[in-house]
Formats: C-alpha cells, structure tokens, sequence
C-alpha cells in the first residue's frame, strides 16, 4: 500500500477540550451508497453513518481489504483475504468521480448523533490490462469488504449493494472521508454523479 499524502495531523490543542470523540467501528456503518461504471472505471461511493447517541469524528482515510477469490469469473475456491494494492490520493477533479479539492487540507469530519453521515470514494477498473512488466492485472471477486476507519484498530464489515459484488482488475485509489453524502469538498449534489437516479 502507498500513501500519496499525509494521513494526519495532531490536535489542536485549544479545541481538544470540546472535540468530539473519534468515531469507533462500533458506532458506525458503511453502505456502499452507489456505483458508477464505464469504460475501464469503475467509482464508488459509500457512506459512513454514526449510530450512536453521541457526535464523533474522522479525518483521513479507510484502508480496505477484500475477502474473496481471484480471477474474473466465479470460482468455488474457498474465500481468503486478497492482496490489492491501494493507494490514497485527495481525488480528481472530473464528472463522474469526487474527491477533495486540490490544495485543501484534509478536515477533520464531524458526525452528528444517530444519523450524521460522512462519505469517500474508492476507484478501479474492472478491465485486466497489462502492466509495465508485461503481466496482465489480478482480478478479484469479493462479497465482503473489511473498512478500517482511519485510527480503528478492528475494521467495519462492508457488503456489495448496487453491484451485488467488489470486483477489481489491479490497484485501486481510496479518497479521504469528507462531510456529507457527496464525497467530495466543496460538496456536490448527488445527481452530479448519478443523475435523477442519484
């Protein structure tokens, strides 16, 4: 795994008396919101919901691992933790895929009681290409993803909504957690990336 930028930063220490708690996998849930797929690309979006009875707080990034089979048609192998590489990267900027703006220092997100919502983008293709040695990309087959929100020390598990499965052909790009249900800062409407259906 490869970090592109600087995960965290220390507390403030004039708002540490009035800080929110950071968020506990136990507080939460992930849904992998929706799923945009075209030629060689393949984003989504999930969603991060506090279910507790107090506000928390994240800032940084999940790391993912995947549970599954290799390949790229379903196999009745038995279902092991897979090798992804996984990059973290602020996002780009164009139609289909969030992110944070360039330039902007990662925020430190603040979940509201029962029901505050934060949310991030992974990024892939589902097409196997070549690689720069001449071998062709790994794909995978997963139906479980496993999230650790950024500090966690046990992870959050996440299942397949909109494609029923995680499928992968090489790395993948994970964006940082921001406010809202866009995952992007500034924000965006949700029919910016998913039309009417958004």
């Amino acid at each position: 795994m490869s970090a592109l930028v600087q995960l965290s930063a220390g507390p403030n220490p004039a708002s540490a008396s009035t800080a929110a708690p950071r968020c506990s996998p136990a507080s939460v849930n992930i849904i992998e919101y929706n799923v945009n797929v075209a030629t060689g690309h393949v984003d989504e979006l999930f969603w991060i919901k506090n279910l507790s009875d107090e506000r928390c707080t994240l800032r940084g990034y999940v790391w993912v691992v995947y549970v599954g089979t290799y390949g790229i048609k379903y196999s009745l192998a038995k279902e092991h933790v897979l090798i992804v590489k996984e990059e973290y990267a602020h996002g780009r900027e164009i139609a289909e895929i969030g992110g944070l703006k360039k330039g902007l220092p990662l925020p430190t997100v603040t979940l509201s009681a029962r029901g505050g919502v934060a949310s991030f983008w992974i990024h892939g293709t589902d097409e196997q290409y070549h690689q720069v040695n001449g071998k062709p990309s790994r794909c995978i087959t997963s139906y479980k993803m496993l999230a650790w929100l950024p500090g966690a020390p046990t992870p959050v598990t996440v299942v397949p909504h909109r494609a029923a499965v995680f499928f992968w052909c090489g790395g993948i790009q994970v964006n940082p957690v921001l406010p809202g249900r866009s995952g992007s800062d500034p924000p965006k409407p949700l029919s910016y990336y998913f039309g009417t259906s958004g």
